[in-house]
Order: structure tokens, then C-alpha cells, then sequence
């Protein structure tokens, strides 16, 4: 009964503390649901007193343009090869050289390529959490002007 009791004390708490924010109407629950997650999330890493590092969803764009770029370029190498009528150890060969430096090269563009797109993904929710904020305080000044009325 009193883990019970307890539970709801903190929930009760907690709900009140939320709805002490003032947090316009208009924003995502969703948004709030992420942000609140997150919040909760930096919390524990304070209490254990290192970082861990965020997760990320799905496979990274480096190492997936590395394989396709190296893996495209070595298969043009070796019909290049045989085109060309050089004997097999030297396509072996110059396939073997043009796999591992379009793979880098291939690493290198994933990287720019993440980057471009964490960024715009980043910006993009910047843009929408200060639409959001800045018609929720729109809202808010409503409120208040028609409250005081």
C-alpha cells in the first residue's frame, strides 16, 4: 500500500510540475513526449557520471556508401579487365587496389553525406520547435488578454 501511495504521490507531483511549465496548447504532444524522454534520458547519464553516447536509428551512411561505391567500382574494374583482355591476376590485382580506395573515398562522402543530413534533419526541428514555441506564446497573449477582459 504504500509503494502504491507512494507512486502516486510522485505522479502527482510530477503532474503538477508539468502543469506549472505553462506549456501552450498548440504545441505536439509528441514533441513533449520526445523532449520529456530525453530529459529523463540526461538525467540517469548525470547520475552514473559519464556519457553515453545517443543511439542511432538505422545503418550509417558511411560505411554504406563505402560497401556500394567499393563494391560498384570493383565489379566495373573487373568487366573493365575482362573487356580489355588482361589476364586474371591482373585484374585480381587492380580490382583489389580500386576496392580499397574508392572504399575510403566512399567512407568519406557517407560521412559528408551524414553530416548534411543530421544537420538539415537538425535544423528542421529547430525550425518547428520555434514555429511551435513562438505560436504557442502568440497563444499564451490571447489568453491572457481575453482572460483579462
Amino acid at each position: 500500500m504504500s509503494n502504491e501511495g507512494n507512486g502516486l504521490f510522485e505522479a502527482t507531483t510530477l503532474q503538477e510540475q508539468f502543469e506549472a511549465l505553462n506549456i501552450p496548447s498548440n504545441i505536439d504532444p509528441h514533441l513533449l513526449a520526445l523532449w520529456m524522454q530525453r530529459e529523463e534520458e540526461e538525467i540517469e547519464r548525470r547520475k552514473r557520471k559519464h556519457v553515453i553516447p545517443p543511439t542511432k536509428v538505422g545503418r550509417r551512411l558511411d560505411r554504406l556508401f563505402a560497401a556500394y561505391i567499393g563494391i560498384a567500382v570493383m565489379c566495373l574494374a573487373v568487366v573493365l579487365g575482362l573487356i580489355q583482355g588482361h589476364d586474371p591476376a591482373t585484374i585480381l590485382q587492380t580490382t583489389c587496389i580500386v576496392f580499397l580506395v574508392y572504399t575510403v573515398i566512399g567512407f568519406f562522402v557517407g560521412l559528408i553525406a551524414e553530416r548534411c543530413v543530421n544537420d538539415s534533419v537538425e535544423s528542421l526541428l529547430r525550425e518547428i520547435v520555434t514555429r511551435s514555441r513562438d505560436a504557442g506564446g502568440q497563444a499564451a497573449s490571447v489568453e491572457n488578454v481575453s482572460s483579462a477582459d
